[in-house]
């Protein structure tokens, strides 16, 4: 159970770190 929760902790991790890597750099492509 503890092995299955920090993978879906790390997955959501990644997932947030994507997501923070895009909002970042979108502005930077748009000028």
């Amino acid at each position: 159970a503890i092995a299955t929760r920090y993978d879906k902790l790390e997955r959501n991790y990644a997932s947030m770190l994507a997501l923070g890597f895009i909002i970042i750099w979108l502005p930077m492509w748009t000028e």
